[in-house]
């Protein structure tokens, strides 16, 4: 296994490589979930989670909600990101906020995703350069990660606006307040080939 660890704005972060996870490696309950999904979201699942277990210090099972996403012990929030076989996960202390991570190649999309996930603002900043679409898609990733627990719905990719400056720095515009009630941080860097983004959401 390989592991790097980062702290960030909104908590720890740590990235993992299983090379060939297991499932027998995870806790019972989380074996059962595990069986219930495709060899690829098998690896993810164990990956995910051994990343979550690591930061948060414990052996229990990590189960998930209604709507996928991992249920932490009380007094902390967190999230995971999957990309290949590696794996991020995020841990903070409850009551700042929810958090989101992603973990992305660091290339131009293999499609062209750029008119489906911009803004007509981030388009014409962006025009060509497809890393840059890349990574607008990872901080966007991230933030709707941060923003479902408190809309609990689906979150268009424009909902948002993004102004993207050197590491580590993100402005975050919501286009429309109503719609969508929440303060919205977020920041990014690049590791070893890959974005990762992680971000913040409060309800207004």
């Amino acid at each position: 296994m390989t592991r790097t660890e980062l702290e960030t704005p909104h908590g720890r972060c740590l990235i993992i490589d299983l090379g060939d996870p297991q499932i027998a490696s995870l806790p019972a309950a989380e074996q059962v979930l595990a069986k219930a999904l495709g060899e690829i979201r098998q690896r993810e699942l164990v990956a995910g989670r051994t990343a979550l277990r690591e930061l948060l210090g414990t052996r229990e099972a990590i189960l998930a909600d209604d709507r996928g996403a991992p249920v932490l012990p009380a007094g902390f929030v967190g999230s995971i990101s999957h990309k290949g076989s590696r794996a991020a996960a995020i841990v903070a202390p409850a009551g700042l906020g929810h958090i989101g991570i992603d973990l992305e190649l660091a290339v131009a999309p293999r499609q062209p995703i750029g008119r489906r996930i911009l803004t007509a603002d981030e388009q014409r900043t962006i025009g060509d350069d497809g890393r840059a679409v890349t990574l607008h898609f990872a901080i966007k990733e991230a933030i709707y990660k941060a923003v479902d627990p408190i809309v609990r719905r689906y979150v268009g990719f424009t909902e948002v606006s993004l102004v993207v400056g050197p590491p580590g720095e993100c402005s975050v515009t919501v286009v429309d307040r109503s719609a969508l009630p929440v303060t919205i941080e977020a920041w990014w860097t690049e590791l070893e080939g890959h974005w990762v983004a992680t971000a913040r959401a409060r309800r207004r």
